[in-house]
């Protein structure tokens, strides 16, 4: 079924269309001239943007939904073949397709498309090389994980060869696109309950990944990570330059400081000589290093470094990327997408340097499955935090069979750590808690992938009449 030619797609269904990435996909095929439709379980921000743009989206699987003169059923990864629409489209002989391989066909229209990959930091780096693209007059193509204001959205299409695509690794989805520009960010444990083989299957995913770009192509690598120097770079057959803050990288970072709101400035070296300084206006030193491979993407492009530094001067972040909800008397209130131990740890890293007395912590996991297997680099990751709240695991993909509970995190923490930890089931019990107990000057931070974020809302609009002195 995968082999099929868009050539011959005139109408396209997309099932569970109200996700990040499809709902970003069925944009820019709509862009392209397909006639889209498609279905969701719910209602969200991304289904409301489909119904603006004249795109036809059903609440609700069911098998009137499917149109019996589709020439082509998409799929995202989290649709069982056992779905009714899906069984709907086998019976009419419909072909179907999983999202990755359709993300893949629709690259071949694009041949100089950039891949972000990695296991942390790709909505971020893909967010700023988009915008880098733009502001330099490239017009590029864009499908990304998260919402982007300078595109309206998670997608858009342009009218040039240029194509920036979130590489996801889960299910092995980034092995599907054709790119001319691939990065890898980093590789670490993630997606265990599909990589059951741990972290050399991953790497092996990565390689592949990496193998796909053509010789007269470029792999932007970190060269601070011992997996990538040891298993990629020597078994690519593209050019490869590296970033990081090694001495050795091709592209390295010196000199960085940070302001009272925790962005940083510093000065960029290519090969040893001074290249430049940058600054930021997201915090962190994690996003310094997703600059660094940007940065690298823009000079292979013949890109000029005024335009890279003003593209990285007016970058806020992608949505749910750090970003500030809001302060009420002196009470800072940020969320972050963070569902991973790395990314957890270095959004708190971040909060640290912003002035502050004491810093809260709200996390929602996501999936058993992660929750178990980094059970011990979760507990770690929080533990600069004066104090934790969980909220219950939320997993829409799997059943508990690990036996693992959010209460499980916070008796450990505490044990481990000595850092107060509960947890609170519900939203609005975890907002009248903060409210009883936040005080001027402290920092809230409310992370996870899922729901959670609209704790971050709800506590902004409490907090106006409950701050405590």
């Amino acid at each position: 079924m995968n082999k099929i030619n868009l050539d011959d797609v005139k109408k396209i269904y997309f099932v569970g269309i109200g996700g990040t990435s499809m709902s970003g996909l069925a944009l820019m095929s709509q862009s392209n001239g397909f006639v889209v439709s498609g279905s969701d379980m719910r209602p969200c921000s991304y289904t409301d943007k489909l119904i603006k743009n004249g795109i036809e989206v059903i609440i609700g699987h069911k098998k009137e939904n499917v149109p019996k003169d589709c020439d082509l059923v998409v799929y995202s990864a989290a649709i069982k073949l056992n779905n009714i629409e899906m069984v709907t489209a086998l019976e009419y002989g419909i072909p179907i397709m999983e999202r990755s391989y359709f993300l893949g066909k629709l690259t071949q229209f694009y041949p100089k498309t950039v891949a972000i990959s990695g296991t942390h930091g790709k909505t971020t780096t893909s967010s700023l090389t988009a915008l880098m693209l733009l502001n330099a007059g490239l017009d590029p193509s864009v499908s990304i994980g998260g919402t982007l204001d300078k595109i309206g959205g998670n997608s858009r299409k342009g009218d040039s060869e240029y194509f920036v695509v979130e590489a996801c690794e889960f299910v092995d989805s980034f092995l599907h696109t054709n790119h001319f520009i691939g990065t890898i960010l980093n590789i670490e444990e993630d997606h265990l309950d599909y990589f059951t083989g741990g972290i050399n299957q991953i790497t092996e995913s990565f390689l592949k990944f990496a193998q796909i770009l053509p010789e007269e192509g470029l792999l932007i690598a970190n060269g601070d990570d011992a997996r990538v120097i040891a298993s990629i770079l020597p078994n690519v057959k593209a050019q490869v330059t590296t970033f990081g803050l090694g001495e050795s990288n091709d592209w390295q970072a010196r000199n960085i400081a940070y302001d009272t709101l925790g962005k940083p400035t510093y000065e960029v070296y290519y090969k040893n000589t001074f290249y430049g300084t940058f600054s930021l206006n997201i915090p962190g030193m994690h996003n310094v290093m997703n600059s660094l491979s940007v940065i690298a993407c823009g000079d292979f492009l013949g890109i000029q470094k005024e335009v890279i530094q003003n593209s990285f001067n007016i970058f806020y972040g992608a949505k749910r990327r750090f970003e500030f909800r809001g302060e009420v008397n002196g009470v800072k209130v940020f969320e972050d997408y963070a569902h991973h131990p790395t990314e957890l740890r270095v959004t708190i890293e971040a909060c640290k340097n912003y002035d502050h007395n004491k810093l809260w912590v709200v996390f929602q996991p996501h999936t058993y499955s992660r929750t178990f297997f980094l059970f011990d680099e979760f507990v770690k990751a929080v533990k600069d935090a004066d104090e934790v709240i969980f909220n219950d695991i939320y997993s829409d993909r799997e059943a508990n069979d690990w036996n693992i509970y959010s209460e499980d995190l916070a008796e450990k923490v505490t044990q481990i750590y000595g850092v107060p930890a509960e947890v609170i089931s519900q939203f609005d019990d975890i907002v009248d808690y903060l409210c009883r107990n936040v005080s001027e000057g402290d920092f809230v931070l409310v992370a996870g992938s899922q729901s959670i974020n609209q704790v971050a809302y709800d506590l902004v609009e409490a907090l106006k009449c409950c701050v405590h002195s």
